[in-house]
């Protein structure tokens, strides 16, 4: 029977996914013709001065942007916008994201002490990069195939949620960093639970594959999609894997990949590759050139579509509206499981989002209105699966890109441009130095709880949990880091869970 899907010719679809930034923050200056984007007259108010718009962000934030919940409804809806129970959300003008970049804290001094931004930083949250210079080689891929430049994160908040949409169109009513509540409940179910399950559980053993990018300090080479009940941490290997799997055609018909994510437990994110603020851009760019380096020399190269996205905007400016059509997942879920009472029916910030096919007219600029739903969307209309809640079943999918005839060879890159990694800066270093005995953060705690489940998993759940001490500062937890997750990683690479 012949495959009449307008995707018939993908066999294989990667999934890429960064971490915390805008479409406005990285693609507003690229020069790239027709996409909707910011202008030197969008702006900002605060304390009666104009912040507009501009080029020269710097390489890595003084102060992580807040993404958080609450914040995102100052950043979208006005400073004095209450955070508390309603429906609908409040109205959006994206005026606030000065008022609350203003909030955050700079570490300072051999100890790391916090103090107040200063004032002359608050503008660089309305920045925007050289993506050409800063972020070459999505930049190469954003020109060469296409570039969606309506594509917005699943809710207004932070990475844990958004990913959680990414895979399983739905956060289980989740609306904010996970709380300690939130990670009881997974210990006690062996991982984080859908009502509908996953895309996995949908593909079925077999038909995915799980990688991340294993550089940089040991805590930020603990995946996150681990996290996910049924997912085993073990089945997510290296990126030198990724490569010989790739070479060789050993692919399934869908693969996530993960980045480094740095160091997180002093909160400073340094040395990985998932572009955080805090980190730059050259280890998530190198990351991009790797991914796409090892797709385009291998046998599924016209045989593959690859996306390359962010989870959210990191608390970055965009002048992207996010709309109120956004369909709840509908799947049990919802306002009663978050302390705002919200419904899931206005999207997130604006995101970028390459999309790679050797059948991708190049050049492509796409206005069709995306959220990270789509690619679930696009892999189950592929594969002919069932949708898993209300939001991938309206979402549009991804089908009317690689649907034209294959490119000439010569006109797909076989490399791509790389940046250097540009030298840390002192302030980023002190940023790293917290002190051992400061609790750890809201954003590590379910990190350790990926790698806490899998030790218990590889010395045995009794022993492990007798072995297991509590870990409630950001001294213990790097001791904790140092010893356990080089242990996990012989584990994966001697074949536990393969």
């Amino acid at each position: 029977m012949v495959d009449a899907h307008p995707m018939a010719a993908v066999q294989h679809i990667f999934v890429l996914m960064l971490e915390n930034r805008s479409f406005d923050h990285m693609c507003a200056l690229s020069g790239i013709p027709g996409i909707q984007a910011a202008t030197s007259a969008d702006m900002n108010s605060f304390d009666g001065v104009p912040y507009h718009f501009g080029g020269g962000a710097p390489q890595r934030m003084p102060s992580d942007p807040n993404h958080g919940f609450c914040e995102v409804v100052t950043q979208l809806a006005g400073k004095g916008t209450p955070c508390r129970p309603a429906i609908p959300y409040p109205q959006r003008t994206n005026a606030g994201f000065v008022a609350d970049y203003a909030t955050t804290t700079v570490r300072s001094g051999l100890l790391g002490r916090k103090r107040p931004l200063p004032k002359g930083d608050r503008g660089k949250v309305m920045l925007g990069i050289d993506m050409a210079v800063d972020s070459p080689a999505l930049y190469a891929l954003a020109t060469h195939y296409a570039l969606c430049d309506q594509w917005y994160s699943s809710l207004p908040g932070p990475t844990w949620p958004n990913r959680f949409f990414v895979h399983g169109a739905s956060s289980d009513g989740l609306a904010d960093a996970p709380a300690l509540t939130d990670i009881v409940k997974w210990e006690a179910l062996k991982g984080f639970v859908y009502p509908h399950g996953s895309i996995y559980d949908r593909l079925g053993a077999g038909n995915y594959r799980l990688y991340q990018d294993k550089s940089g300090p040991l805590s930020g080479r603990i995946p996150q999609v681990a996290a996910l009940k049924g997912i085993g941490y073990f089945e997510v290997h290296g990126l030198d894997r990724f490569e010989r799997d790739v070479a060789s055609g050993a692919v399934a018909p869908y693969t996530f990949i993960e980045p480094a994510y740095g160091d997180i437990v002093s909160d400073s994110y340094l040395g990985g590759s998932s572009q955080h603020p805090l980190d730059g851009l050259a280890g998530g760019d190198r990351l991009v050139a790797r991914v796409y380096r090892a797709i385009r020399n291998s046998p599924v190269w016209e045989s593959s579509l690859l996306i390359v996205t962010y989870d959210e905007h990191g608390g970055f400016y965009d002048s992207g509206i996010p709309a109120r059509s956004a369909p709840p997942p509908g799947d049990g879920t919802g306002p009663h499981q978050n302390p705002y009472g919200f419904d899931f029916s206005v999207y997130g910030v604006r995101v970028p989002a390459v999309i790679v096919s050797p059948r991708i007219a190049r050049g492509t600029v796409d206005h069709g209105l995306y959220d990270h739903a789509s690619v679930l969307a696009t892999v189950e209309r592929r594969f002919g699966l069932e949708p898993l809640t209300a939001r991938d079943a309206r979402a549009a999918d991804l089908a009317h890109l690689p649907a034209g005839p294959l490119r000439p060879d010569g006109d797909c890159p076989r490399e791509l441009p790389e940046r250097a990694e540009p030298p840390i800066p002192a302030a980023a270093v002190a940023r790293a130095a917290a002190s051992p005995d400061e609790p750890i953060s809201a954003d590590f705690r379910p990190f350790l709880y990926v790698a806490q489940a899998a030790h218990r998993e590889m010395v045995g759940d009794l022993v492990g949990l007798a072995r297991l001490q509590p870990v409630a500062t950001k001294g213990a937890a790097q001791l904790y880091v140092d010893e356990v997750v080089p242990q996990l990683e012989a584990a994966r690479e001697a074949g536990r869970g393969a």
